[in-house]
């Protein structure tokens, strides 16, 4: 499947945006422990090598890597898609109650997992804050 952008990457890995200027290479020795733990990074983050060790260096002073920041942003559009279906199930219900004089027996729990789920996305947002 090509276009005149050129060939799709629908499978494999995604490579590391342009750099602006010129290109700096640096070799860096490290034991195998190291190697076979930032082999497990790379899977664990897919991304490349040098996309983990350069975001390792010049986020240093941060508490926070950029990969983690990066899973915290996923956790939070998750529990987005979450809120987003729980809703409209809470929605129903309300609908539900309000054609009828009978209160759905489900509202209690919809709006226990809208309420857990609300506490999940504070908690991701505290810690994206840090």
């Amino acid at each position: 499947m090509t276009d005149e952008k050129g060939p799709s990457r629908r499978f494999g890995r995604r490579r590391r945006a342009n750099i602006p200027g010129q290109t700096q290479y640096v070799r860096v020795s490290m034991s195998e422990m190291e190697r076979a733990r930032l082999l497990v990074l790379e899977e664990q983050t897919n991304r490349t090598a040098s996309e983990i060790l350069v975001s390792a260096a010049l986020y240093a002073e941060n508490s926070d890597s950029l990969a983690e920041r990066r899973a915290l942003a996923v956790d939070l559009m998750q529990a987005r898609r979450l809120l987003a279906s729980v809703s409209n199930n809470v929605n129903q219900i309300a609908r539900h109650a309000n054609a009828g004089d009978e209160f759905p027996q489900d509202a209690a729990v919809a709006v226990a997992a809208v309420r857990r789920l609300a506490d999940r996305m504070y908690e991701v947002v505290d810690e994206l804050g840090r």
